[in-house]
Order: C-alpha cells, then structure tokens, then sequence
C-alpha cells in the first residue's frame, strides 16, 4: 500500500498491517492456494451468498476442508471464472487472534477493532478482508463492531469459524444473520475422502513431481479412518500423506512409507497396523504372564483386545475395548493396564490415571466433563479433556469405578457406547483410540472371609460367581452391560509373593549406588520369607511388598554401605537377624579365603579347618546331631502353632473385624518367616541323620560341614531374637515454668504420625498435668526395629518462637519391661474422663524417688500398663535423672522448618515434619561415623 490515509495523524496503513496475516491474491497469482475437490455444491453456495451482497462464513469442526473453500474460490476468481465480486479485489487475511496477542494490557480490543474499520474505508476500495477465526468475535465481544463493518465498508467480505461458537454468536445477535450467511461444511464421508484424496494425490504429482501409490491413498485413509478419531477427514489423511511423502526419499509413496510415518507420529508398535506383520497371541500371554502373577484370566482377556484391535474388527463407532476388572486390590489391575499401555503404545506412561474416589458428589460429574455454566475454559472443558489432549492412544483406568457418584456413572455410559462425549465446552472429545479400563473392589470381601493369603480359596468358580453377584448389586444393570467383559482377578499366593519379592530385589541389585563401588549383592532366602509375610496383607495384596523392600532391605543395606565404606568387589550378604532384616560386608580379601581345601566348622565366631579321619568325622556327626535336637524339637512346636493360628484365621467370620484380629495374623506372619527360615536349616541336619557309616569320606565331610555350618547361623539366629522390641516414648514439658501444652500435643501427634509411616503400633497410654497444665503424654510402641527407629528422637525438642519464650519438649526412649515386677506399684482408681487424644481416663499411678524429691502422678486406662509403665519409668529416672540432655531438633530456626544439630540434617518443611515425615533425619542418621553414640 503506497499511500497514507487522509487523516494525517493516522497511520491506516500500518493499522491494516497490524491485523494482516497473508495476501491471499498473491498467493493466488503464484499458485500458492490449496486447491478443494469434490466441493462444487459448497463452492456454488459461496458463490451465491456472494452474489447476493452477504458475507459467506464457512463454519464447521476443524479439518473438514474450510480453509480450502475460501482458498478454491479465490484461486477461481483470480483465474476469471470465480465469484465476479472478488474479480480484481485483493483478499487479504486477518486474524483476530493473532492482533489480540500483538495487544497490551489496557488496549482495548475493541477500539482496536474500530481503528480497522476506518482503515478500510479509508484505504480499503479494492481489498476484501477474510477473517479467518471470524468466531473468535464472540469471544472479544466484536459482534457489534461486524454490523458496523459491513455498514460502511462497501465491499464484500469473507469469513472462517468454528461452528459452535458461531452458532451461539448468531444466536446472540440474531441480527447478524441479516449481512452474514453461515455455510455448513460437515466431514466428507469415507467414499467421499477417497475421491478427495484422488484428486488430491494428481495435483501433488503435477506440483512436485512425487507421487502416491493406490495402496498409499488406501492405506493412509483406512489409518486416519481407523485410528485418528479425534481429527477430521480430509485434513488428518492428508497430513499424514504428506509426512510421508516429505521424510521419504522415493519418487512414489508407497503404503510402506506411510505406514512408518503413522508408527513413528504416534509411537504405536509395528505390528498393531501393519496387516503384513503377523501376531502370535499365545506369544503375548506368555509375555505378560511372566509380570503379572496369578492372573491368566487377566491376561488372556487383554490378549484377546489385542488381536481384535490388529485383526480391525474393533467396532469403530466405540473404543478398542472397555473393560471392567473386579479382585482384590494389591493383585496387578494398575499394573497390567500399564504393560497393556507399554506394549500396544510403547511406553506406560500412555496410561492415563483418574482416581474415581475423588468424584463421589454430583457437582464431580461436572469436574470430569464440563461445567458449560462456569464460563472458565478450563472448568468448561472438565479433566477429562485436559488430560486426554495429545494422547490419542492411551488406556485410561479409572481406579475405585464404585465410589464415583451415579451422576458419573451415567455420563460414562454416552462415552462406553459411543467412544465420545460433548464436553462443557460443547467440544467433542474422542476416546474410541483407547482401551477403558475400570476397577472396583466390590465384593473384594468374599476373599477376605477365605483367610485370604494364607490358604487358597475353595471353588473359585463359585467364589467368582459370588463376587458377580455382588458387583451386580453394587451397579446398574445398563451400566454393566457397556463393558465388552468382566474380568476376574484372584488373591496371589505364596510362591506369587515371593517370585514378586525376588524381581524387586534384582531390581535393587542394579542401582546405581551398586555399581558405582563395584559392590555385589547377596540376599539369602530368608529375605524372601521375610518380604513375603510381611510385605503381603489380606485387605491390600502386594501392594506394600516395595514400601516394605525399600524400608527394610534397601535401608539396611544403604546404612551398611555409608557406615562400613566397603572397598571395590565386597559382597553385602542381607539375612534376617532377630526376625529383623540386617547386611553384612564381607571383604574382597574375606572372599579369597573363603575358599576352603579341609573340613572347617564353626567354632565360638571363628571357622577352623581340621584334618578329620572317619572315626573322627563320625564322633562330630553324633556331637552335631545331639546339640540339634531342641533345636528340631523347637522348629516342630512352631510348626503346630502356626497350624493352630491358621485355623483359627479360616474360622468364619474371622477377616470381617480385621483390627481385632490383627495379633494373631502378626504372630502367624513372624511364625512363618522362622519356620521357612530354620527349615531350610534344618534340612542339612536330616541329610545328616542319612548319612551312611559307608559314605566316602569326602561325602561324610561335606556333610558334617554343612550341618555344622547350619546349626551355628541357627543358634546366632535364636540368640539376636531375644532382643526386646517394646518401648515407652515419653513427651515431656522441659520447661515446667511456662505452659507448652499445645508443643506436648503437637509432638506426640508427629511421634504417632511417624511410627504409623513405619507399620509400628503405637497408642497413648498415660497422660500428666502439673498445675491443671498438660505435662506430660507416653505413648507405647510396639514393632520390629522400634527402638532403632526412635532412637533419634531421643532428646531435647525446641520450639524457637521470635519475641516469646521457646517451646521446649524431651522424649525419653524407655524399654518397656525395664521393671521386673510391675505389681510392686500401687495403682488406683481415677476420676472418670477424657484425656488428650482421647486416652480414657480411669486409673493413676504414683511414680516416685524419695531420695531425690520425685513425685509424679500418670493418669491412664490399663491398670496393667500404668503398673509396668510406673516400675519402668521409676527404675529409668533413677539411673538417667542426672543425665544430661542434649538438643534433638530445632524448629523454625533460621528460617528452615526444622534442624537436627547432631548431623546437620534440616527439612525445609515444618509441616511435613509435623505429619510425620522424618525420613530426612532417619537418613542422616544413619550416616553418622562409626564410633559416635547412637
């Protein structure tokens, strides 16, 4: 534009520059427009709203062809045979959006809009505007400002839109509709597409000379049409035809070359589109079988959705499969879904998460899909949209299926029977390139009341018709009848858990941590009996089996390696010590010795090698098999007692009140680590009892050695299980002139929140007050390694508040039992109350040491726990009371939430510590040197 606008003081020029995107003329004249085929009734139409002084809006969803009408009527009128009213015009291209980004915060759209209006006026006798994203008028609010454009602009004008905020714009301002004609441009049908890609493919040979097989147009029409649900026809066969044609270096595209680009777009493994790619199935399910445990039902059906998806028989008007998975949970529904997702989409993180619990009121329905009253894009579009953008293949799981509302239920029903669901937003969301998988736990307590995990289930056929009974209870009839299956899956058992505990301790074996100091792990059997009592529970499966690794495993062996810095090519052996697990490093240069040419027994803590003759090896046989016997004797009186207990958990009715039972299933699971354990012990000393007067020599040795070996590792075993494992944790106010009730009471909810995050039990047993203030509260804490684990919270606990006196608390650790008679201490009756934490209040007990002036009165429930809890804390003060008592933890010191100046440990977080999170301080220390006090 070579000229300035009459007003001197605008620039009209640079005011139509700023919305300009493209001079489509040009274009034009270069041939630079997209051509549109097989649309001469749309085109006609075009052609006739223009004929009659209006101005046409294409409208319609994304990739149907809009732009390319515009871009087709052009090219006609530029060549003389299109609209007469474009003939000698300049088309130009505006954007509302692209001007509305190029605007600052106080300018308004608006008057923005105003200015180009008198721009076109005054300059714009030869030029057409197209404004292609004309709906985004509705948005700004412009729709006065269009009725104003085509008032005084004497030419006509084109628009472009999304359909249905036009048809809302248009609804709006029913005016519009007076200068303004929408014309409609719906999807081309699948017959219609192949014509359009036909002509499409000539004119591309005649542009660049590069052409397209048959088999490519085909097979590039059948992916887009099979799989692109999301995206639109022409456009999506056409984008996809053109990467093909642009990343291979042949002068003819063949089905080949689209078939790779579709693969490497979309990361879906070769084999799920490719029809010249066969697919063994049985291949598959032993795959999966071998990471998902227990569950060939399971597996088999998600086999099963994998050969209909490849065989194309998958009704596309759905999703590839909708499947309902029903068991107990801690069995491997989240984790097949994610192999399902790993193997048909080549990652697990194409598995797309909702947790169901999180919806259970009808207001959540609106959160997942929409809320088209909001008036906010993103609470208009609901999660669901937000989340399922960008992944056109996915599988969505939708964990805990029974605890969202009905509402949500219901909206599922529109996206299970037609892959599809309208949003908020009045948007179309596809889902028919997915695997919908649900779960629920429903009937999940018909396993339960089978002692589950102890003993296998009788008659599952008939347990699993149970379990569909009550799932059918739980849901709607038309609800359960979207799902194309239900899927069983059963309780794991013994050698299940165990095999699981294996895999995550080879997985251990490859951390970096490892490898780095050329360290080797050995882990004995003892560690599987452990993980496999300990990390499998009857309400929640296997789910804590890697909680349990990672605490007792991996911390065990993480405490060994900083403490013991073993050199390069040590072996970490891990065992269990004391119904605990432990790790030992054994040297390099230990290696080498281990070695042995002689027989060599254990003696006290050293192994001697001796040169024995028969007579000699025969007199250690019998030395050997007698120390044996109470040994046997002890292994077969467990043996009987854990038969009892898993009696008594088959009983009926026995898993319905799983928390009073609870320390007869932990008494069992500590019976069976021992029994696996000193089984497999015992079995050197019975190849022993077998050993023939008539055995080599060699054989004799060997044997003695190896029993002799098993019944030393046995009596260390029973030694280091004598250990107590039961302790008072005592808050204390150590400051007793100034009130800290509300620090005691925060400190004793951090202590509970932290034995709670390490599976110890823990309660409030007793409770102190001084002048009406709360002084005192003692906890009990029962549970492998509870000592170890509160050690480090022994100590002084500061509270450092800016312009008011600190809070200060002191935790004593206390063994419980420290008093051999409790009885010796008068407890008696209280007045009737509630206590802090809601310790019922009914008894008391004096606690005094006359020679130093100590009196001290705790108020409880348990006459029996308050007269051991008197006796311990008496014997306790006595030795300790002197002790000096050095600082824990600082809170809010210096700005960082709390500090252990021992090791320098600091979490940043308060709150997390005050909940319980003192992973960060358990850590440190356990780095602390050798040789300082633990």
């Amino acid at each position: 534009m070579g000229r300035k606008g009459k007003d001197k003081d605008v620039d009209h020029e640079g005011v139509i520059d700023a919305w300009l995107e493209r001079d489509l003329s040009a274009a034009a004249a270069k041939g630079e427009l997209d051509r549109a085929f097989e649309q001469e009734d749309l085109l006609q139409q075009i052609e006739e709203v223009l004929r009659s002084g209006r101005a046409p809006v294409v409208v319609g969803d994304a990739g149907v062809g809009k732009t390319a009408l515009i871009h087709e009527t052009i090219r006609r009128a530029h060549q003389g045979n299109g609209p007469r009213a474009l003939e000698g015009k300049r088309v130009l291209q505006f954007s509302i959006q692209r001007r509305a980004a190029g605007l600052g915060q106080q300018q308004s759209m608006g008057k923005d809009m105003d200015d180009l209006i008198d721009a076109l006026v005054e300059v714009g006798q030869d030029i057409v505007p197209f404004f292609r994203d004309l709906d985004l008028a509705y948005t700004f609010d412009l729709e006065p400002h269009l009725q104003t454009l085509v008032f005084r602009f004497p030419n006509v004008l084109l628009g472009e839109g999304a359909r249905a905020p036009m048809l809302a714009m248009f609804e709006h301002r029913a005016d519009l509709e007076q200068h303004y004609t929408m014309v409609n441009v719906l999807e081309p049908s699948y017959e219609r597409t192949a014509k359009i890609l036909d002509a499409w493919a000539k004119e591309q040979e005649r542009r660049t000379g590069r052409g397209f097989t048959e088999g490519a147009l085909a097979e590039g029409l059948h992916l887009a049409h099979r799989f692109l649900s999301r995206s639109r026809h022409p456009r999506k066969t056409i984008d996809l035809l053109g990467q093909a044609a642009s990343v291979a270096d042949v002068d003819t595209v063949t089905e080949t070359e689209v078939i790779d680009r579709f693969c490497a777009n979309h990361h879906v493994p070769r084999f799920l589109v490719d029809p010249k790619v066969p697919l063994n199935l049985a291949d598959i399910e032993r795959h999966l079988n071998r990471y998902v445990l227990g569950q060939p039902e399971a597996v088999r059906s998600v086999a099963q959705i994998i050969g209909v998806v490849k065989a194309g028989l998958a009704d596309m008007r759905r999703p590839f499969g909708v499947l309902l998975f029903v068991g107990p949970t801690g069995v491997g529904k989240t984790h097949i879904a994610q192999l399902l997702a790993e193997y048909l989409f080549g990652n697990r993180e194409r598995m797309i998460r909702f947790n169901m619990a999180d919806y259970q009121t009808e207001r959540d329905a609106l959160k997942l899909f929409g809320d088209p009253e909001d008036g906010r894009l993103r609470q208009m579009r609901g999660m669901f949209t937000i989340r399922l953008v960008g992944h056109p293949f996915a599988v969505l799981l939708l964990d805990e299926f029974e605890k969202a509302h009905p509402s949500v239920h219901d909206r599922f029903l529109q996206l299970a029977d037609e892959g599809s669901y309208i949003n908020g937003a009045n948007e179309t969301v596809s889902c028919r390139s997915m695997i919908i998988i649900a779960t629920t736990n429903a009937g999940a307590e018909v396993y339960r009341e089978q002692a589950l995990g102890f003993s296998s289930p009788r008659d599952p056929a008939t347990l699993d018709a149970e379990i569909d009974r009550r799932v059918a209870a739980q849901f709607r009839f038309e609800f359960l009848n979207r799902f194309d299956r239900v899927v069983h899956f059963h309780p794991l058992d013994r050698d299940h858990i165990r095999i699981i505990a294996l895999r995550e301790i080879e997985q251990l074996q490859q951390r970096a941590g490892l490898k780095m100091r050329g360290l080797t792990l050995e882990v004995d059997d003892s560690v599987l009996d452990w993980l496999t009592a300990h990390g499998y529970d009857a309400r929640y499966g296997a789910r804590f089996l890697r909680r349990a690794l990672e605490r007792n495993v991996t911390t065990a062996v993480a405490e060994t390696i900083v403490r013991a810095l073993p050199e390069a090519g040590s072996r970490i052996e891990v065992s269990v010590r004391g119904a605990k697990i432990v790790a030992l490093v054994h040297s390099a240069s230990e290696r080498e010795r281990e070695a042995r040419t002689k027989v060599t027994v254990p003696v006290g803590t050293t192994q001697r090698g001796r040169t024995l003759d028969r007579a000699a090896l025969l007199e250690e046989v019998v030395r050997t098999l007698g120390a044996a016997q109470p040994r046997l004797a002890q292994l077969a009186e467990r043996q009987a007692e854990r038969s009892d207990l898993l009696e008594q958990m088959n009983a009926p009715g026995f898993w319905e009140e799983p928390s009073e039972n609870q320390q007869i299933v932990d008494r069992y699971r500590e019976l069976d680590v021992a029994i696996q354990v000193e089984g497999r012990l015992a079995e050197p000393l019975r190849r022993l009892e077998e050993v023939s007067e008539s055995a080599s020599i060699q054989e004799l040795g060997e044997a003695v050695e190896e029993a002799a070996g098993a019944l030393h590792e046995w009596e260390e075993r029973l030694a280091e299980e004598a250990g107590a494992r039961d302790v008072w944790l005592v808050v204390t106010n150590a400051d007793p002139l100034h009130s800290a009730v509300e620090w005691i009471e925060t400190m004793t909810s951090m202590e509970f929140a932290w034995c709670r995050r390490l599976d110890l039990a823990v309660r409030v047993v007793a409770a102190e007050w001084l002048d009406e203030n709360l002084y005192r509260i003692v906890l009990e804490v029962e549970g492998l390694g509870a000592g170890r684990y509160l050690e480090m919270e022994k100590g002084l606990h500061r509270m450092r508040r800016s312009q008011k006196h600190d809070f200060r608390a002191r935790l004593d650790l206390v063994p419980r039992g420290l008093a051999p008679e409790p009885t010796s201490h008068r407890v008696t009756p209280a007045r009737r109350r509630t206590g802090p934490f809601d310790l019922e209040i009914r008894h008391r007990v004096r606690v005094g040491i006359p020679d130093r002036g100590v009196a001290n009165e705790l108020f409880g429930e348990s006459p029996v726990a308050l007269a051991q809890l008197g006796a311990d804390l008496e014997l306790y003060w006595r030795d300790n009371g002197t002790e000096t008592v050095e600082l824990a933890r600082a809170y809010g010191d210096d700005g960082s939430g709390a500090r252990d100046p021992r090791t320098g440990a600091v979490a940043a977080r308060m709150a997390d510590v005050l909940r319980g999170d003192l992973d960060v301080f358990l850590e440190a220390w356990r780095r602390r040197p050798m040789g300082e006090p633990r």
